[in-house]
């Protein structure tokens, strides 16, 4: 029985270091990477028997450059010149023996390699694709460019990133990956989704990804974890890992191996090795290197192979007894069994450690492995159903583990020109995509300048003050072409003649896809434009809430009256906060749905959480403002005031304030520091519209006592009902609660004070003293919920009042028609929609005489009244309903007729219309 698996994933990459011009240093980064990792890779898995074997990653860059045709010239002409070098290395009067052996192993090697890169044609990626249809690796992808994915700003990039990496995979290997390579493991959530969305099913992270996942794995980091889109996560276990990558306590730095840094380039006179170097006259490494690592001194002894073979040998024994230790101390996991993936740099095995693909060989062929030996994609294919979900947060690999190599003060200054490049792209492509063939290619070729200057490299070879002066000039250099390119581009003078040449200098990914930058939103503006017929009043709703977010009645209200502005000509654009698993933007219902995710998610209180989302509000506004135009902002309550307020001055719109309810009404007046803060944002928010909507008189009274608002500035718009969206069927949800016999009361709204639920507690008993078979349904949340249920409890009442807590649209239209009576008991109620969903609904509705609950009811014709938190009111009109079915059904009948004539959404719709247009004549 297998105890577990091992995997082995290599990561190919380069930057991309394709230059017109010949001899660029730089150059040679790809030559040492054929001849000493890609190439040896091949002759491993040319004589490998075993299936699966190696997992390999590459990069977008690397296949560019490995399948062009100038480059694998230069490779060609390179490799000629190294062996011209060892002949003359060879012919050395004053050479040694232990030289002479090591150019002789040279020589055979040199022409080894030139004739595997010559049986490829050239081309070494097909002989990994040979490699793969024969079953014995699985090649997987990454990005375009190497990008560090978190540190991009919109999704367009990200996915842009993701899928020319795709698209350029399939190019050259002829199959859709199903893994990817993040780039430096960095991964953070949302990115997840975009890689599901594109075929992806499994990458990788580092270990802590999964050590601080949300729930924690119960498999730690023994087990990959499905991220919460779907796509599975292997984490890589660093302690095997460290065995190989590290220099000083790994394999790589065992004195017998071939030292790196001695190279003969700096050994030889310049005379002698001058022929060989660069044209302008520095040293450069030939590749062949003479000496051993042999201590930390600067003397070191010839190298001997056939040491060096034999530790390579005795570390690949060592490695697989660490594995076998590690798989059977975890021997006892199941469902899913212990999994060990050790991801490598593939350039690690050969050219920082020469003798790495020897190791990997050995490894390879231990017996002892043969069963613990897998692929992720094995993996994921046999042990998908017993895979946990777990939420992961931005994690990389690297030092300290979150992003500080490609983000510090060493290298920070790209990221403002590099997201500003970004954002500037979505607009353009959406803005001109399509208006010629030059303007495509100009946009295309502004694409690569910004993909190439978004290469994680740059940022890492900065930190690292290796090629400093060329990673800074290669990030100035593509900037500096995209605006030129994009100067072009505004001023309509695109030139075939440039973007020839701009092509021809860096002929990176032939296809571009500009429709990745252009998203659901950015194509409803290109199609506005394209079939724009009647002026429709565009208004941007702010409001915190909106459906599936349903906190208390604001996001009902807002999206019923957007629906029917739409169905009367408006176009409505609704910005309000994010829900986890609802798209940042969707269509509903023909109303535009902009979710914007808060600045400060987890603030420690919801006055700061507000702010916050307001910021947010409004930096997305002025995004959305460059492709929409707006010509007035409707806001509700206090929670967007200070986005309304900036906005409105920002774009020179009037602001249209709709007061729901107020700090001062909700709590009989201001006793706390943040009720007045609230009260003042209330107030300010009244100031800055050209028009308050309050839902009745009541409220009217209320804003101008608390605000002295001139009641000119006042409207009256009540809420309304669509008796079909409340229509209901069934009755099985009585069996929950008692039988068909018994009479349901029901109510609905927040579990606050200001509600009134604790006078229905208060009556009951007298009221079941008299009708045994009465039950309360009271649905909703608020933080009263537990308090109010512990009561029920104490007063013995729990078979009689059920706090059914939040419900959904369709179960609350089941009790509204299923029920006897509806009851809404509110201290305060500027203006009470659920009573008139009750009376929508046919039901005799008992309401309290207070707010706006008190404008709708005329007390015994068509609804019935009781006084404020008053038992003994309360508990009269319940039994009169009860007792007296003439008068219930009379109530119910009447207060049906007032919502179908008084409160439907059309006319209340038209008179908001009406305050749109008279507001924007009067900035006209």
């Amino acid at each position: 029985m297998v105890n577990g698996y091992f995997s082995i994933v290599l990561h190919a990459h380069l930057p991309y270091v394709r230059h017109r011009e010949a001899h660029r240093i730089e150059e040679r980064w790809l030559f040492e990477a054929i001849t000493e990792t890609y190439i040896p890779l091949l002759w491993i898995l040319a004589d490998q028997k075993r299936l699966n074997a190696l997992t390999i990653s590459f990069s977008t860059p690397l296949m560019e450059m490995l399948s062009d045709p100038l480059m694998q010239r230069r490779f060609l002409l390179n490799i000629e010149r190294t062996d011209q070098l060892l002949q003359k290395e060879e012919s050395r009067v004053e050479i040694k023996e232990e030289e002479l052996q090591l150019i002789n192993f040279y020589k055979k090697r040199i022409f080894k390699i030139k004739q595997t890169f010559l049986e490829w044609d050239q081309n070494l990626l097909k002989g990994f694709k040979h490699y793969a249809s024969e079953g014995k690796i699985v090649c997987i992808c990454s990005s375009a460019t190497h990008a560090f994915l978190p540190y991009l700003q919109t999704k367009e990039g990200i996915r842009a990133q993701i899928l020319h990496g795709i698209q350029t995979f399939v190019r050259h290997f002829d199959h859709k990956p199903r893994g990817f390579w993040l780039p430096e493991c960095a991964f953070t959530p949302g990115i997840d989704r975009i890689l599901f969305e594109e075929g992806i099913r499994y990458t990788f992270v580092d270990e802590h990804a999964l050590k601080y996942a949300d729930p924690a794995p119960s498999k730690e980091t023994g087990a990959p974890i499905f991220s919460p889109h779907g796509v599975m996560l292997f984490p890589r276990n660093s302690m095997l890992s460290n065995q190989v990558w590290s220099s000083f306590d790994g394999y790589p730095g065992d004195s017998d191996y071939r030292e790196f840094y001695r190279d003969i380039a700096y050994d030889r006179d310049w005379d002698y090795i001058k022929p060989f170097m660069h044209a302008e006259g520095f040293r450069y490494d030939t590749g062949v290197k003479l000496y051993r690592i042999t201590g930390s001194t600067d003397t070191k002894e010839f190298y001997n192979r056939i040491n060096a073979m034999k530790k390579a040998k005795e570390h690949s024994i060592h490695f697989t007894k660490l594995i076998k230790k590690h798989l059977h101390n975890h021997e006892g996991q199941s469902f899913p069994p212990h999994i060990i993936v050790t991801p490598f740099d593939a350039e690690l095995l050969g050219h920082w450690w020469f003798e790495g693909p020897d190791w990997l060989n050995y490894v390879l062929n231990e017996d002892c492995l043969n069963e613990n030996l897998i692929t992720p994609e094995e993996y994921l294919d046999r042990h998908y159903q017993d895979i946990e979900t777990a939420h992961v947060s931005f994690n990389t690999w690297g030092r300290k583990g979150y992003g500080e190599v490609w983000l510090n003060q060493k290298n920070s200054w790209v990221y403002r020109y590099l997201h500003q490049i970004e954002r500037d792209l979505v607009h353009y492509v959406t803005e001109n995509k399509g208006k010629s063939i030059e303007v495509d290619r100009c946009l295309k070729q502004m694409v690569r300048e910004w993909m190439l200057a978004t290469s994680s490299d740059w940022s890492f070879i900065i930190d690292s003050d290796s090629a400093t002066d060329y990673a800074n000039n290669r990030i100035k250099e593509h900037i500096t072409r995209y605006e030129n390119l994009r100067t072009l581009l505004i001023n309509e003078k695109v030139s075939h003649e440039l973007l020839t040449k701009f092509e021809a200098e860096f002929p990176f990914i032939k296809e571009i896809n500009l429709n990745v930058f252009i998203s659901k939103h950015d194509e409803y503006v290109i199609n506005k434009k394209q079939n724009k017929k009647n002026k429709k009043i565009t208004v941007l709703m702010l409001v915190w809430e909106f459906p599936p977010m349903l906190v208390g009645g604001l996001s009902r209200h807002v999206y019923d009256i957007s629906k029917v502005l739409v169905n009367q000509g408006c176009e409505i654009h609704v910005v309000t906060a994010a829900v986890e698993g609802h798209p940042d933007y969707e269509i509903m219902d023909e109303i535009h749905v902009h979710r914007v995710q808060c600045l400060q998610p987890k603030a420690e209180d919801f006055y700061h959480w507000v702010g916050s989302l307001n910021i947010a509000f409004y930096e997305h506004v002025l995004e959305l403002s460059k492709g929409i135009r707006f010509d007035i902002i409707h806001a509700h309550d206090w929670l967007v005031c200070v986005a309304a307020k900036g906005l409105k001055h920002q774009l020179n719109l009037p602001l249209i304030a709709t007061i729901h309810a107020t700090e001062y009404g909700r709590n009989s007046g201001i006793y706390t520091q943040l009720q007045k803060d609230i009260s003042h944002k209330e107030w300010e928010l009244t100031y800055e519209a050209q028009k308050v909507i309050v839902c009745s008189k009541y409220m009217e009274e209320e804003v101008v006592k608390v605000f002295n608002l001139p009641k000119n500035k006042i409207e009256i718009i009540p809420n309304g009902v669509d008796i079909k969206m409340i229509s209901g069927e069934g009755s099985k949800w009585k069996q929950k609660y008692g039988s068909e016999n018994d009479i349901f009361i029901f109510s609905v709204g927040r579990i606050v004070k200001e509600k009134g639920f604790q006078t229905i507690i208060d009556a009951a008993p007298t009221i079941i003293a008299k009708h045994p078979n009465v039950k309360f349904i009271i649905a909703g949340k608020g933080p009263l919920l537990e308090e109010y249920k512990t009561k029920v409890i104490n007063k013995g009442l729990q078979k009689v009042i059920y706090f059914i807590g939040f419900i959904d649209d369709h179960l609350r239209n089941d009790i509204l028609n299923g029920c006897d009576i509806c009851i809404f008991p509110s201290y305060y109620e500027p203006f009470g929609i659920v009573a008139l969903e009750g009376m929508g609904a046919g039901k005799p509705t008992i309401v309290s005489d207070t707010g706006g609950l008190s404008e709708i009811v005329t007390h015994r014709e068509n609804g019935l009244k009781i006084f404020p938190n008053n038992v003994q009111s309360l508990t009269t009109q319940v039994l009169s309903c009860i007792e007296d079915e003439k008068l219930a059904q009379k109530i119910a009948e009447n207060g049906k007729k007032l919502v179908v004539r008084k409160y439907n959404w059309n006319s209340l719709a038209k008179r908001t219309v009406a305050i749109y247009e008279t507001s924007l004549k009067q900035i006209e």
